[in-house]
């Protein structure tokens, strides 16, 4: 039986993820101290996650299929420098009050939650041995509870 214990590992912290996007918006129209701290604990999470993988995971990734491994890499590494960019697009915004595109941004960061979910994490838990793993997850587990 394969483990799906990274998919779900990191499933749940998509689902974290999205809450605190949801708990920015949901700041909005309150004192601009309490929206920002809202909005530094949700860019911290998300370049957390983005580290994980970036680090820990990609990494570690030698596929079976080299072409179609290899080309999904730098797909990712683009939509996170997206993501990445659009953030630092929403501090700028959100510290000079102006109206924030918090659409935009959730409609990439589910597109892009979506292909892992249903692409890379799945494809990495049958591909990589029980070790590699355990080796993962480990470094998963250290950074995202720091």
């Amino acid at each position: 039986m394969k483990s799906t214990i990274l998919t779900e590992l990191m499933v749940r912290d998509h689902g974290k993820i999205v809450k605190m996007l949801h708990d920015v918006e949901k700041s909005i129209g309150m004192e601009l101290v309490s929206t920002m701290k809202v909005f530094d604990t949700f860019e911290w999470e998300l370049e957390k996650h983005m580290f994980v993988e970036e680090k820990a995971i990609f990494t570690s990734y030698s596929p079976k299929n080299i072409a179609e491994g290899y080309r999904m890499m730098p797909q990712l590494i683009q939509q996170h420098n997206d993501l990445l960019n659009k953030l630092q697009m929403m501090r700028k915004d959100l510290t000079w009050q102006r109206p924030v595109r918090f659409e935009e941004f959730r409609e990439l960061l589910l597109m892009h939650k979506t292909f892992e979910e249903k692409s890379l994490y799945p494809k990495l838990d049958l591909e990589l041995s029980v070790h590699q793993k355990e080796e993962i997850i480990k470094k998963i587990r250290e950074i995202l509870s720091s």
